[in-house]
């Protein structure tokens, strides 16, 4: 073999392995790296605290730190960025932080994770969350209207967990509850004809359940199907997930309903500093090897490696946290 060729061979393998974080990371032993694991079996949990009422608009307050939940059309939002923008430009002085813990498929009381993975409720605490929106409804209602009854008693049972605890470590959280977009009928699937009925009744059930427990509700459903029935062009790209469009008018709509005021105009930087945020952060929340993170090679391996890893994704989240803040103050 040519010796250039095996020089260059050998040099990929040495950059690809793990034996070349264990190289960058020989002080390790020195550093207590456990702290940033998010371990199922060790991450603190959030202490039990009195609710409190929260009513949509919500005043947001200097330095809230906000968690998303829920299923894909939150988690598919990191990638577009608009209602972070719009949030961070509508309130240029409170230096808000946003994360988002969505899981794609996520249901209120059906979130599989990988082995020892931490759940929703510990990363909340990590990330010491304020305000909660949590975006629930659109998986539960494949069930039909026939499982409308125990959806509702889910739902509430779910709302009376999470706003009964003080995940910042201070105070209960304020929890704003988000409807299921409506679906739109598009080239080859009538998405519409085929789920609106059902997610209508399944977004009346949450605007119940949502007032008796004393959460904010914001219904996306309605204004959403108004969008899509005066639209031209399509809002999804299958009937169900938004494309970039689509996730432009979700965000004003998403805004509005938790702000109460007009959106303000989006500025593209700021959106693509939000997703550079969001893109760091998803290294962080979701790493890709699970098993040398959290699963079988996480003490041979995941200590020296990933631990430190993980400590980088804070920093780097942080520091693009500190730019949205410097450019939606024209920085």
């Amino acid at each position: 073999m040519n010796q250039k060729l095996y020089f260059i061979i050998a040099l990929k393998y040495f950059f690809l392995t793990p034996s070349f974080f264990t190289f960058i990371n020989l002080q390790a032993e020195e550093e207590d790296y456990q702290k940033y694991a998010m371990f199922e079996s060790t991450a603190e949990r959030a202490q039990s605290s009195d609710p409190v009422v929260t009513r949509v608009p919500v005043n947001l307050t200097k330095g809230m730190r906000i968690g998303l939940v829920g299923n894909t059309l939150f988690d598919r939002m990191r990638d577009f960025g608009h209602f972070e923008a719009l949030l961070q430009l509508g309130h240029p002085d409170h230096k808000l932080v946003l994360r988002n813990l969505a899981w794609s498929a996520d249901e209120i009381d059906l979130q599989p994770r990988p082995a020892d993975f931490a759940d929703a409720e510990q990363h909340l605490v990590a990330m010491k969350a304020d305000l909660i929106l949590a975006a629930f409804g659109f998986n539960e209602a494949f069930g039909g209207k026939e499982a409308l009854p125990s959806f509702e008693i889910r739902l509430a049972k779910y709302l009376q967990n999470i706003k009964s605890k003080a995940y910042n470590g201070k105070a209960a959280a304020r929890i704003v509850l988000v409807s299921p977009i409506a679906n739109e009928n598009v080239k080859g699937v009538s998405a519409a004809d085929l789920n609106n009925r059902t997610l209508q009744s399944y977004v009346k059930v949450m605007a119940r359940v949502a007032k008796r427990e004393k959460v904010g509700f914001i219904n996306c459903f309605d204004q959403t199907k108004a969008l899509m029935n005066k639209g031209a062009d399509p809002m999804t790209i299958n009937g169900c997930h938004l494309n970039q469009k689509g996730y432009l008018h979700f965000g004003s709509v998403l805004y509005e309903g938790l702000i109460g005021k007009k959106a303000p105009s989006i500025n593209e930087d700021v959106r693509a500093a939000v997703i550079e945020k969001n893109t760091q952060h998803f290294y962080r929340y979701r790493p890709l090897n699970t098993f040398y993170y959290t699963g079988g090679r996480r003490g041979s391996y995941g200590y020296l490696d990933f631990l430190p890893a993980m400590r980088n994704f804070d920093l780097m989240t942080t520091n693009r946290d500190q730019r949205i803040h410097r450019l939606v103050n024209g920085e």
